[in-house]
């Protein structure tokens, strides 16, 4: 009859299990520092790039704002004078044509801002704002595209109402026919020239009066509109300054 005999197993002691111990939580907790090292430069890498981005962003925006400014500051002494000349008592021939050139440069389009925010669409959806280190980035930003753009944003809208309502409006008074804009072989179009005299479809009081005043509100709008533009400019200045110098970007 065999008879098996067990191995016997050293026991190990205190000194040995802490070793082993102290070796297994070194490793964990070198891999997760390892990690955190990681992550930490891919999130500076990132936000470096958004940075970058944003400050593209706030270029485009000053130079739009720049020319959409001077478009409507143009605007808003163009309709002046076309008020003016609404309210005279009685209008020459050549006073009925300065209409129709105002109206046709001033009244019956607008100049708003384009907004360039992909970066900024980009660190909302996304989450990534939390990634901006420095401190009051994060606040600094939201200065510039929070509500203060949503404001200038909706006051364009209403700009665009107004304009549209003169558009329309506009048929009582100006015959469409002395505008007109010919189809080039080029496919790009050009302004057919005015003729010598350009008579205004009536010149009843009430109707030109009607007109006036709503030349008058798209001018206080486009006044309002301004005064937001303004602020808006200086915010992208100020933000375009402190990221250029937070981040050292050009």
């Amino acid at each position: 009859m065999e008879v098996h005999h067990h191995p016997q197993v050293e026991k190990k002691n205190f000194k040995e299990y802490f070793l082993e111990f102290l070796m297994i939580f070194l490793a964990v907790s070198l891999g997760f520092f390892a990690e955190n090292i990681r992550e930490y430069f891919a999130d500076h890498s990132k936000e470096k790039q958004y940075i970058n981005s944003m400050v593209a962003d706030l270029k485009g925006d000053t130079a739009g704002l720049n020319d959409v400014i001077d478009a409507n500051i143009k605007k808003a002494a163009g309709v002046d004078t076309m008020t003016s000349l609404l309210n005279k008592a009685s209008l020459t021939p050549d006073d009925e044509k300065q209409l129709y050139i105002l109206n046709s440069r001033y009244a019956s389009n607008i100049a708003k801002m384009d907004w360039n925010d992909g970066t900024i669409r980009q660190l909302l959806t996304s989450g990534n704002l939390r990634l901006m280190s420095e401190q009051g980035t994060s606040d600094s930003i939201m200065n510039y595209y929070g509500p203060h753009k949503d404001i200038a944003v909706g006051q364009a809208e209403i700009l665009y109402e107004s304009v549209k309502r003169i558009y329309f409006g506009a048929e009582e008074l100006f015959d469409r026919s002395f505008i007109r804009w010919n189809l080039n072989k080029d496919s790009s179009f050009s302004k057919a020239p005015l003729p010598q005299t350009m008579s205004l479809l009536t010149k009843e009081r009430t109707v030109l009066k009607k007109y006036a005043q709503m030349i008058l509100t798209m001018q206080g709008l486009i006044n309002n509109y301004l005064s937001m533009l303004f602020k808006m400019r200086k915010r992208a200045e100020n933000l375009l300054i402190f990221l250029q110098d937070k981040y050292d970007v050009k």
